[in-house]
């Protein structure tokens, strides 16, 4: 089982990543969690999780373990 990562963002601001030529809107949490927005409509929550294999993306919501990586990789690659 993972733990989850305990990383203080600096940047706690709103941002937007492109995935397939579609852009959504990332609301980083207090908590560690990031809330995934496409347009106005919250579609879910991810949170990273560290194991001995490196940081694995994880949701509770119903999105698609590959989308939920992308976008995980890429709120990695803005704020870490």
């Amino acid at each position: 089982m993972g733990r989850c990562l305990a990383v203080k963002y600096i940047d706690m601001e709103d941002f937007e990543v492109q995935l397939l030529e579609k852009t959504y809107a990332i609301s980083p949490q207090e908590n560690g969690t990031f809330r995934i927005f496409d347009g106005e409509e919250k579609i879910g929550l991810i949170y990273p999780e560290v194991d001995e294999d490196g940081t694995h993306w994880q949701t509770m919501d119903e999105m698609e373990q590959g989308f939920v990586a992308q976008i995980g990789e890429l709120i990695s690659e803005r704020s870490l």
